[in-house]
């Protein structure tokens, strides 16, 4: 028979949560995540988190409502498949090199219209063409008005645009600077994103690639659909309402398109991915954004009897919020009249505004290096068709 015994007053030592501290310190890794204004941020998570803790982290950090279009790129991934956190998969299995950690927080769906947009915080990627205009629309924003008392020859000369940027470049922004007279932050802010919706490249993610003959091409994801490129010119363009299926096998990724009134059977495109994981990755960024931009909510998981004992192909699906349904949540959420007190002037120097296309640095990763900074169907395996094609 036991006895009950009273512990004594007096001084105690607690074991057992002095251990569990111990072990949660251990589990603890650190992320530190480079921002949009080039800041570096550190986080604390636990290895047993999963990466959906992490962005929220981030998300509040940056008091951010419309966090849909936005994820988490694994910066510490230096093969030729660039990768996004999965909000859905323990951060121990996707941050394999010792703490800390280093991610970039990027834009993953660019929006199709800047007007859907209820917040100021969006990046973008930039060529040459039109980056002047865009230059001087990010210097109205930080800068307001142009003034010639305040705004002297040269009062651009400290920003770094644009990498090894052309004779007179700083003079084109002030010219374009001088015409945005009476445009506030957010109005400059909104003439960038329009401007800039109408670039080949708004909102392409690319992945390196090889055609039939071995010769490098660049296959890019968009709302719209899929494009493919060959020696720096766009050689291809698939809508989604023409596609059926896509899939993977290895490292060959396939394109399933819509037979044509003329044609007898569907076509098969192949592409050459460099590995495995790039094959993957290619295929989980269609998956996302065809879901993401077509679809009113995600297609929930197939739930049956057999999926308990084996699987066919890959049970990834995109689940976070539909555009549609992150466009509602942000008139419904959003604090329209929100101050952003962080607006300040860009460091001189310290960040780039706008950065040209360098075809030869993207060709093995994704079209997200330079960018302009404003704080404002799946199946796994391939289908079998006989009318086969290797692109």
């Amino acid at each position: 028979m036991s006895a009950r015994f009273r512990l004594p007053a007096g001084r105690s030592y607690n074991v057992r949560a002095t251990e569990l501290e111990r072990d949660r310190q251990h589990t603890q890794v650190v992320c530190n995540v480079l921002l949009l204004d080039n800041t570096v941020q550190g986080f604390k998570v636990s290895k047993s988190d999963h990466g959906q803790v992490l962005l929220d982290a981030v998300f509040k950090h940056l008091e951010l409502t419309e966090r849909d279009y936005f994820g988490l790129h694994l910066a510490d991934d230096l093969s030729d498949a660039p990768r996004w956190l999965d909000p859905n998969k323990p951060i121990r299995k996707q941050l394999k090199r010792g703490s800390p950690h280093n991610l970039s927080f990027r834009v993953k769906f660019f929006v199709t219209d800047p007007s859907k947009l209820q917040e100021e915080y969006t990046r973008l990627p930039c060529p040459h063409n039109t980056a002047a205009l865009l230059a001087s629309y990010a210097v109205q924003s930080e800068l307001g008005d142009y003034s010639e008392t305040e705004h002297s020859s040269g009062y651009l000369s400290d920003y770094c645009f644009i990498p090894n940027p052309p004779q007179d470049f700083h003079k084109e922004v002030a010219k374009h600077h001088q015409q945005h007279s009476g445009l506030s932050p957010a109005q400059s802010e909104f003439n960038y994103l329009n401007t800039a919706r109408s670039l080949e490249l708004y909102g392409v993610e690319l992945h390196y690639a090889r055609d039939q003959s071995n010769t490098e091409i660049l296959i890019g994801v968009m709302s719209a659909g899929i494009v493919v490129y060959k020696n720096r010119v766009r050689i291809n363009y698939f809508p989604w309402l023409k596609i059926v299926k896509i899939s993977f096998k290895c490292k060959h990724f396939f394109i399933q398109l819509r037979k044509e009134v003329t044609e007898t059977r569907e076509t098969l495109l192949g592409f050459n991915m460099v590995n495995y994981r790039a094959c993957k990755n290619l295929w989980k960024a269609c998956v996302e954004h065809h879901t993401f931009f077509r679809l009113e909510r995600p297609v929930p998981p197939q739930k049956n009897f057999f999926s308990h004992y084996f699987t066919l192909g890959s049970k990834f699906r995109y689940c976070g919020r539909t555009e549609v349904q992150s466009v509602q949540y942000g008139k419904e959420k959003c604090i329209k009249d929100r101050v952003f007190a962080s607006r300040s002037p860009s460091k001189p120097l310290a960040r780039k505004l706008v950065g040209g296309t360098d075809w030869e640095s993207v060709s093995r990763n994704s079209l997200s290096d330079e960018r302009l900074e404003t704080q404002s169907l799946p199946t796994r395996s391939p289908p079998g068709t006989p009318n086969h094609k290797f692109n």
